[in-house]
């Protein structure tokens, strides 16, 4: 543990954000089987004993049925749904008149509707800190004519503002101009300016804000700032249920997405004999595709209500990643450090380990915490542009490494490292959420000073 006997007091005082006697009491009651250091709220949200239980409460007391069928479990299960688009918009203070929820599998498939963005003829712009399914829409983009292009990060990780807003200013091709960011970088937890979404609308573009790692502990209120599409994982804010998410998407949007195609339960009618189709009128109906998750939608209710409860749980985890911060911050033991490339602040430290002058895999390090019970991850956080900055990689490495692979086979991480100048490839990123507590962070911090000095 911690060398300093006084160091929790010391925390409490630099950090009094931290004090919260219902975290403690849900951290006590809630997580039985959390034994160790659990560090990776950003990849997921644990789920309290209370959803679990209230989810089968729910599954076992009620008859439930496919939503496209009309009997009674079949309406029970729509009403459900239904309430649960209500909640949704509730809980981001969402005007029902301006807004809607599409459910998806995931944050990833809520960007992914966006395959249905008539950017022909457009653009897309997206910042180099972006997760790989926002950056995949560049692929769709180009694919029907889109001018493609990123705006930069600055050394500190913060986006590139001036850069940005030239590219915003930028001469309109036509009307369909997409502009993408995240609220929160999922890579270092770096804070990006809601600001920019107006700014954007301004000057002519249609605003996808990325809010997947955002809403995990920072509250994001839609009567304020209004992007035009959000895409929203529930698991990361509460764990559970795994496997569904939402587009929360303007209803004027809907004049700016050309579905081309057709599938189950998003359907009016389809005739085999003659070519002709007829999509659902609805809005959200002519997007979700197949049966929704009508079994675990409606649980997704209980997941807000108990968050709705809580206080301050971002000022919470703030705390923790500051304090591990200080702790990590110029940490060095036998000649083996630490190495920050976040920022201070924010609920995320992202770091490497350096064994003399050389920074070693992150693997190794995550490998060697969870066989201590220190939960934590470690890659490139799917935010490769990001990582190229942390690392200093050059585009004439890149290029050498595609041009001389012979396959997609023999794109390996090995192959990559001897081409960037065997620079390391991921960092380690621990994250922190209302389920932690103090004695977490100091189980971090023994346990990469133990790392260091056995390095």
């Amino acid at each position: 543990m911690n060398d300093n006997p006084n160091a929790k007091s010391q925390f409490m005082a630099e950090y009094p954000g931290y004090e919260n006697h219902a975290l403690d009491e849900i951290r006590n009651t809630h997580y039985p089987a959390l034994k160790g250091a659990y560090a990776d709220w950003t990849g997921a949200a644990l789920p309290p004993k209370k959803l679990i239980e209230e989810g089968a409460k729910f599954l076992t007391e009620n008859l439930i049925g496919n939503p496209h069928s009309h009997h009674s479990p079949s309406a029970f299960a729509m009403e459900e749904v239904k309430a649960t688009r209500r909640a949704v918009l509730d809980f981001f203070h969402a005007d029902p008149n301006e807004y809607e929820v599409i459910f998806t599998p995931n944050a990833t498939g809520a960007i992914l509707l966006l395959q249905h963005y008539m950017f022909d003829g457009g653009e897309l712009l997206l910042t180099a800190d972006n997760h790989n399914s926002v950056n995949g829409l560049r692929e769709i983009a180009k694919r029907k004519g889109a001018i493609t292009r990123y705006s930069p990060i600055n050394n500190d990780l913060t986006l590139n503002e001036e850069a940005l807003m030239r590219s915003l200013s930028y001469p309109r091709s036509n009307n369909n101009r997409l502009f993408c960011y995240p609220a929160k970088s999922n890579y270092a937890g770096t804070l990006h300016s809601l600001d920019w979404i107006e700014t954007a609308h301004e000057k002519g573009w249609d605003v996808l804000l990325d809010a997947a790692a955002f809403v995990a502990n920072n509250e994001l209120d839609l009567s304020i700032i209004k992007p035009d599409f959000v895409p929203i994982s529930f698991y990361k804010l509460f764990g559970y249920p795994t496997g569904i998410g939402c587009l929360i998407i303007k209803r004027s949007m809907y004049a700016k997405l050309s579905k081309s195609w057709f599938a189950g339960g998003s359907i009016l009618l389809v005739s085999v004999m003659k070519d002709f189709f007829a999509p659902e009128s609805i809005g959200y109906a002519r997007y979700e595709d197949g049966t929704i998750n009508f079994a675990g939608i409606p649980q997704i209710k209980n997941g807000l209500e108990f968050l709705s409860q809580l206080k301050n749980i971002g000022a919470r985890a703030k705390s923790l990643a500051s304090w591990l911060y200080d702790q990590l911050n110029g940490l060095e033991v036998n000649g083996n450090s630490v190495v920050i490339h976040s920022a201070k602040g924010n609920d995320t430290v992202t770091f490497s380990i350096k064994k003399g002058d050389t920074i070693i895999d992150a693997w190794i390090f995550e490998q060697a915490a969870n066989a201590n019970g220190v939960y934590v991850r470690s890659g490139c956080f799917c935010n490769p542009g990001v990582n190229e900055k942390v690392f200093g990689y050059e585009i004439e490495s890149f290029e050498n490494f595609y041009n001389n692979a012979v396959s997609l086979t023999a794109m390996t991480i090995e192959e990559l490292r001897k081409y960037s100048d065997n620079k390391a490839i991921g960092a380690i990123r621990a994250s922190f959420g209302f389920a932690n507590n103090f004695e977490d962070v100091e189980a971090f911090t023994a346990f990469t000073k133990n790392f260091l000095e056995n390095l």
